[in-house]
């Protein structure tokens, strides 16, 4: 039986050559991730949710690399295209219909690998460490080990380690 660390696990029950097999969100992920990095992306997120006869596999992609641009809704189709084909022979869901969604993070996405922070470089962001007080201000570095954090105000900047943020996201300003 697999932990929970692991990811879902779907014990697909078909008849045929894949009767038994199982497959996970990192199974998915996995067969996804070769033909989207064709397209410069990544696979950021897998969920799969069952829920009566609701059938929901939801796969979040972003830009490969350190760029600040969005996906663009052009690379969303071409990913739903292309994870569509990598998908559809396997029996997911009991070889139930289902429903693919396919989108980007979203602007209010946890900031959690360093390429995250290394994308967001100018912004306001607000860091809840591991240890000590919350702190909102502008991410101006990102180093091997952390990232620095200018709270403004004329107070020093911060230094937090990867290891030491509990969560980490930017600060939306709404004018």
């Amino acid at each position: 039986m697999r932990s929970r660390e692991q990811g879902a696990l779907f014990l697909c029950w078909s008849c045929g050559k894949n009767r038994g097999m199982a497959y996970s969100e990192d199974d998915i992920a996995q067969a996804a991730a070769g033909p989207l990095e064709e397209l410069g992306l990544l696979v950021e997120d897998v969920k799969m949710h069952a829920a009566g006869v609701h059938r929901r596999l939801v796969v979040t992609v972003d830009l490969a690399g350190d760029t600040t641009e969005a996906v663009s809704s052009d690379l969303i189709e071409q990913a739903t295209r292309v994870i569509s084909e990598v998908i559809d022979p396997l029996p997911l869901f009991n070889d139930k219909p289902y429903e693919l969604e396919v989108s980007s993070p979203g602007a209010l996405r946890p900031l959690t690998e360093p390429r995250h922070f290394r994308r967001n470089v100018g912004r306001t962001i607000e860091v809840r460490p591991t240890e000590g007080k919350k702190t909102t201000g502008v991410l101006t570095g990102v180093t091997g080990l952390g990232i620095v954090l200018e709270p403004g105000s004329g107070r020093e900047p911060v230094e937090f380690s990867f290891d030491g943020i509990e969560k980490a996201q930017v600060v939306l300003k709404f004018r």
